[in-house]
């Protein structure tokens, strides 16, 4: 479990830094707020993301029925961009304008998640 943890905070971390030198509207300010982000992302994924998930498997339920399960593919971009919005308004130095910025980092963090513990 531990692993995991650290494996998604520095998926987060690389993302968000990836997004903010290649998406207009993300703005870090420096390597250290990096950090912070991806801490504050990865606590957060911790204590909530999984109620998000329940939360959302539920009322995805209908659309999962009707598209025989592939509206559960976008379940971690959905908790992703809302953990992202959250982590946007904790930390000063961390901006994102736009929901179209917010919605490409967050899933080059799905990306960056799903593809780092396949790696190490």
């Amino acid at each position: 479990m531990f692993k995991t943890f650290i494996i998604q905070a520095i998926a987060a971390g690389i993302a968000v830094l990836v997004a903010s030198k290649i998406m207009p509207g993300v703005r870090i300010r420096d390597g250290k707020t990096a950090i912070g982000i991806a801490a504050a992302f990865a606590v957060l994924n911790l204590v909530v993301g999984w109620l998000l998930k329940a939360v959302l498997a539920i009322v995805l339920l209908p659309a999962a029925v009707l598209t025989f399960g592939l509206a559960y593919l976008m379940l971690g971009l959905i908790v992703n961009t809302i953990l992202l919005y959250v982590t946007d308004k904790l930390i000063d130095d961390f901006e994102i304008k736009g929901f179209g910025p917010l919605v490409g980092s967050a899933g080059l963090i799905s990306v960056a998640a799903w593809l780092l513990p396949r790696i190490f």
